[in-house]
């Protein structure tokens, strides 16, 4: 399929945060009390993870083994590892797609840092996790991010026993926060002493209604399309949130997009200079396929840092993100942890791999805003993992 470049205008309500939705999901299920979720989204993510629980809380099991299909949601399987300990004490979790390939060591070593039980295939799904909890002093290397911390105090907060739990080196560190936050409204109650956490656990939960924030990561494809062509009004975003995506707004600042809050609402439009930038996305790596394009649509170096992150991802986004500059003829360079590219707002002509991950589809659709004729991606059925009605959205913004 061949577009035409058109401005990207008009407005939009921001789907629902597939990571804010997940958490909410699991601490409901661990609540002592019934508990409403309100705006939770339909991607295959939140489903996966909403399908997994329902088993538990429907069908509990200490007898067999209980399969659990995390689909290709990382979140989901390096939360369920810990969680699904408090439901059944023998379980076998697995996955689909580019999940399979990925190598899970940081999950793995916790477990059984914990006195579970893993057998696993060198360090790839499916892992197979029995026994009981015989540690609860533990000691966190979160270097290779946060989401098996965060499946740690999840079900740490409903196991018995005094926890004291030290994490270092700790990377995405705000979707860390995001759960500890999640845990507060929960009634969760700890203390803490720089990089040590103590908490009593069997803690009870309750929390009688709660609401899914609009999700900064899925938002982010559309800021970047109005930041070079157009304007565009979200509703459904927390301006203080803690998802770390929102961190976006920094690079359209300083790219020259104008934006301001009126009622909730958030009102971006166009740069007129098209300013290089600076940004650092070790805390936020799925942002870095927009950013790509982003550089592309700048008139000079932008530098992006951080990128160690990405190549354990739902794609090498590096390596799949370079071959794309290749194509799209922009000169680049990769020095130790950051790239530079050298954008000159216009891209030439042609259809990119994007790996089956739904940040790359979505970046490539944006980039279509940078050629008068670029073939869209064959297959865009990726972005149903965490936003099943983007290409909707995007046709319809692109009309203006």
């Amino acid at each position: 399929m061949q577009i035409k470049a058109q401005r990207y205008s008009g407005q939009l309500q921001a789907p629902a945060s597939k990571s804010h939705g997940q958490r909410l999901l699991i601490l409901a299920a661990l609540s002592n009390n019934a508990c409403q979720i309100q705006n939770l989204g339909a991607d295959r993510d939140t489903k996966a993870m909403q399908a997994a629980l329902n088993h538990f809380t429907q069908h509990p099991s200490n007898r067999q083994e209980v399969v659990i299909d995390v689909g290709e949601s990382g979140f989901a399987l390096r939360t369920l590892a810990f969680v699904a300990s408090h439901f059944c004490s023998h379980y076998r979790l697995t996955g689909h797609g580019t999940l399979l390939k990925r190598t899970h060591w940081s999950t793995v070593h916790l477990l059984e840092q914990l006195g579970l039980k893993v057998t696993h295939q060198n360090g790839q799904l499916p892992l197979a996790i029995e026994g009981e909890v015989s540690n609860t002093q533990i000691n966190v290397d979160g270097s290779e991010g946060s989401q098996y911390v965060s499946g740690l105090f999840l079900f740490a907060v409903k196991q018995p026993g005094s926890w004291q739990i030290t994490v270092k080196n700790l990377n995405s560190h705000a979707y860390f926060e995001m759960t500890l936050a999640a845990l507060n409204q929960f009634g969760f109650v700890y203390q803490q002493n720089g990089e040590i956490y103590s908490f009593e656990g069997a803690q009870e939960l309750s929390c009688p209604e709660v609401s899914v924030e609009g999700d900064w990561s899925s938002v982010a494809a559309h800021l970047v399309g109005a930041s070079i062509r157009g304007e565009i009004r979200v509703s459904g975003l927390n301006p203080e949130s803690l998802q770390p995506d929102q961190n976006l707004l920094h690079a359209l600042e300083q790219f020259g997009a104008k934006y301001d809050w009126n009622n909730g609402e958030l009102f971006l439009s166009e740069s007129k200079n098209k300013n290089p930038f600076e940004f650092d996305c070790t805390q936020q790596p799925d942002l870095f396929p927009v950013l790509v394009v982003l550089a592309c649509a700048a008139h000079g170096t932008s530098s992006i840092k951080g990128i160690h992150r990405l190549k354990n991802k739902e794609s090498d986004r590096l390596h799949a993100m370079c071959e794309a500059l290749d194509i799209w003829g922009i000169p680049y360079h990769i020095a130790q942890d950051h790239i530079e590219i050298h954008g000159s707002g216009k891209i030439k002509s042609g259809c990119i791999n994007t790996y089956n991950d739904h940040r790359i589809v979505m970046a490539a659709c944006i980039a279509n805003l940078l050629s008068d004729q670029l073939q869209m991606p064959e297959d865009t059925s990726a972005v149903l993992k965490s936003y099943p009605g983007f290409m909707n959205d995007f046709e319809r913004l692109l009309q203006g």
